[in-house]
């Protein structure tokens, strides 16, 4: 296998390529994506990724780029060109993809985005619009050629049908009658060779016409009376003729066809082209992936970077952040088995081919992945059994290959190397090698359990190194800029069940240093893992507190608007109002008008009084009631914004008040309010709770407890998640209930294996928004659910 070749193989290229041939929506876009062209410099990468921008800006505006509609004709046209006569069916493949190509140019042409480089590749989309739309007429739906394009046809299919009806009817009256006696073996016309024919005995068929074949039994002849065989001579002559004149039509729109094999064959290949990009931004969608930064320095900083094939297995892939520059060209991977080590190496080799390619990266925005050509690794066993290598002579075989190509702009990946061999050797071979390696412009990164690697950072400054984290003894994937990784094999195989008494034997072989040192360091990675799960809560408390921060300023908002409303609203009311009252007035002045009355008088004063009245109701301020520190529970304000009576619900921080108009709440500033002496709301009556609620709700007590009931607003139900989702769940539930105005809330865990209780409640603690919280008494739901406070 040459060394490309194993490259691709060993980084699962093919499974990445399958992933963009389902994006493609043509077949032959399909087939180009198994076998892409790898992009050579800078300008076409960018060019890839400005296409694939532009199929994004479309899609994400409702558009979808038309090219599924384009079939693979090449056979059929490069045929044309060369005399062939083609079917129905075939030329009227060719103009429906023809169509289809003017359809798919003048969309990208008339298209409202800006779309350059979709445009420019569809340029060679060149269509005869004469041989298209003649093409388009020259089929009926059923796919036979027009009568109405071709007249001199539908002449002679009636002519056909015509004569073919004549030779039934006369058929029909001899079965039906008594002419042919007994000589008829049954009562039915049927065809042979293209002409109608009756059954007759075998022995009475002489002298009755042409017979045109035998039943099995030899005792039926089917026979073609002498009545009919003139007819039949007229058909046969008018079906040649109407075969003719087909031919003809088909011969001529053949080569009309052949004549633009050239451009049409272009435009098949622009059109392919385009369905490439179609499924690069599709692949790139699916992977979540970005267009990284493309230069030509022999960079790569991946950031979140994540393994695409795991990614599309729908595998959760571990993002980590890695990085080769000028200035450190060699990467060190360490760590234990099963860690992740090779998946890194994986991820590195990928995401360089994928910018060769023109797939979006899936990684963090702002990530750097220059093109590097070529891109070479040695992962995995080479063994060969006809070539007599072993697996150390395989893996020579290959290093011997890469240090051939390696230079400037290559990329190489090397697992495990210099192993299956002797120790000391083996690492000596791998450093001599990684230097010469380093020393020919390339960029390397490696994996490796040998100790003078890992040390390589300490006396080589070009080399850099990473490992890959344990946590509780096993691999969390994450990969760690600049420590070295133990390889935990006894851990590790405590892990997969190895039998104990062998694990203590191992440990016992060890020498004291050698324990203490293994033991340091899996301590020293266990720090390392509580530090990062710390740095990660405080990012999710942070995250969390910023969402808290995002809905008070929506509530905030959507109160402002509230108030806005009902101002709004109090000010239509009462211009309705005052209108209704001038109508009122109106007429009784032109009743008094039209006739003078005392009475009608002093009614049209008292109304005109109550309008005054009613006039200073909205607009003159009530009397000043008690200062805002005396304000309580229960008082009847007025709210100056809105002109509206309203009733305090309690006393905020920071001068603010809630109050409650009809049963809309809302904070206002204290001295947006104005009390209204001596006037208090009765208390609400007390809620009344459902009938038959399986769960008490939680009540309220002296003892101290979190006051509020329990209700669908303010219940978590954590019921059927997994403990990693649930934290997550209860963080975003905590936020939502701190910017309410519940305050308390209540989180249903079940009781189950006790897991979810228990991480919840260990949880509880450590959340930055909460101020206290309970397991639930047991009439208000019992130890399946915990109350906190917010």
């Amino acid at each position: 296998m040459q060394l490309y070749d194993r490259t691709l193989a060993a980084l699962d290229w093919a499974v990445v390529l399958e992933g963009l041939a389902r994006h493609a929506r043509t077949l032959r876009g399909a087939d180009a994506a198994r076998r892409p062209a790898f992009h050579q410099d800078p300008e076409a990468v960018a060019a890839a990724y400005a296409a694939v921008a532009e199929v994004r800006l479309l899609e994400d505006g409702g558009s979808r780029v038309p090219v599924g509609a384009v079939s693979d004709v090449r056979d059929e046209l490069l045929r044309c060109s060369r005399g062939a006569t083609l079917e129905p069916s075939e030329l009227r493949s060719i103009g429906s993809t023809m169509q289809a190509l003017r359809h798919l140019r003048h969309f990208l042409e008339e298209a409202d985005a800006d779309l350059p480089e979709l445009r420019r590749r569809a340029l060679p989309i060149t269509v005869d619009a004469e041989l298209c739309d003649l093409l388009g007429r020259s089929f009926d739906d059923e796919g036979n050629l027009s009568e109405r394009e071709y007249p001199e046809l539908g002449e002679l299919r009636r002519r056909i049908l015509s004569l073919r009806a004549r030779i039934r009817t006369v058929l029909d009256e001899l079965v039906r009658g008594d002419i042919l006696g007994d000589a008829l073996q049954d009562r039915y016309v049927t065809e042979r060779d293209g002409r109608f024919v009756i059954p007759i005995r075998a022995d009475r068929r002489k002298g009755l016409g042409i017979v045109h074949g035998r039943s099995q039994s030899g005792e039926t002849a089917f026979v073609e009376p002498a009545a009919v065989v003139e007819l039949h001579n007229d058909a046969s002559e008018a079906e040649a003729a109407l075969h003719r004149e087909e031919s003809r039509i088909l011969g001529g729109l053949s080569r009309m066809v052949g004549r633009f094999h050239d451009p049409l064959q272009a435009a098949l290949d622009a059109a392919t082209d385009v369905d490439l990009c179609c499924a690069r931004a599709g692949l790139g969608k699916q992977l979540g992936g970005v267009a990284p930064i493309v230069g030509a320095d022999g960079v790569i900083a991946l950031q979140q970077g994540r393994h695409p094939v795991l990614a599309l297995r729908g595998i959760d892939v571990v993002p980590n952040d890695l990085s080769l520059d000028g200035r450190r060209p060699g990467l060190v991977l360490s760590g234990p088995n099963t860690g992740g080590k090779t998946v890194a190496l994986k991820t590195l080799g990928l995401a360089a081919l994928l910018v060769r390619a023109g797939i979006p990266v899936p990684c963090a925005p702002g990530s750097r992945v220059d093109l590097f050509v070529p891109v070479v690794a040695d992962v995995g066993d080479w063994q060969s059994v006809e070539g007599d290598l072993s697996t150390f002579s395989g893996h020579v075989e290959v290093l011997k290959a890469v240090l051939a190509v390696a230079g400037p702009g290559a990329l190489v990946m090397l697992d495990e190397v210099g192993m299956g061999t002797d120790p000391a050797q083996g690492a000596a071979l791998a450093r001599s090698i990684l230097e010469a390696l380093v020393d020919s412009g390339a960029r390397v990164a490696i994996t490796t359990h040998y100790t003078e690697l890992k040390a390589l950072a300490s006396v080589d400054p070009r080399f850099a190194v990473a490992s890959v984290a344990m946590a509780e003894g096993r691999p969390t994937y994450e990969v760690v800029m600049g420590a070295v990784g133990e390889s935990h094999a006894l851990a590790i195989a405590r892990r997969l069940a190895l039998p104990e008494p062998v694990l203590t034997r191992a440990r016992a072989l060890l020498d004291a240093a050698q324990r203490d040192m293994s033991d340091l360091v899996l301590q020293l990675e266990e720090e390392r893992g509580e530090l990062r799960r710390l740095r990660r809560e405080a990012e999710q408390a942070r995250a969390a507190l910023h969402t808290r921060e995002q809905a008070l300023a929506h509530k905030e908002a959507k109160l402002a608007e509230q108030r806005a409303a009902v101002r709004d609203q109090e000010s239509e009311r009462f211009r309705a109002r005052m209108k209704a009252r001038e109508h009122e007035l109106k007429g009784l002045i032109a009743a008094l008008q039209a006739n003078p009355d005392l009475r009608l008088a002093g009614r049209t004063l008292d109304k005109v009084r109550e309008a005054i009245d009613d006039t200073r109701a909205d607009e003159t301020p009530a009397p000043a009631g008690p200062p805002p520190a005396e304000l309580s529970p229960g008082d009847a304000v007025r709210v100056r914004s809105l002109s509206r009576k309203a009733e305090v619900v309690r006393l905020l921080k920071g001068d603010q008040v809630e109050v409650r108009i009809g049963t809309m709440k809302m904070k206002v500033a204290l001295d947006d309010l104005e009390g209204l002496r001596g006037e208090r709301f009765a208390p609400p009556a007390p809620p009344a709770l459902p009938a038959a609620d399986p769960e008490p709700a939680a009540k309220a007590s002296s003892s101290g407890k979190a006051q509020g009931l329990r209700v669908d607003a303010n219940t978590l139900d954590l019921r059927g998640h997994r403990v990693d989702e649930s934290i997550e769940l209860v963080d975003r539930f905590i936020a939502e209930i701190g910017a309410s105005s519940f305050k308390v809330g209540w989180i249903l865990h079940g009781h189950g294996t006790g897991a979810l209780k228990q991480a919840v409640r260990a949880h509880l603690p450590h959340a930055l928004s909460v101020r206290s919280w309970r397991p639930a008494d047991a009439d208000e739901g019992g130890d399946a659910f915990t109350v906190f406070e917010a």
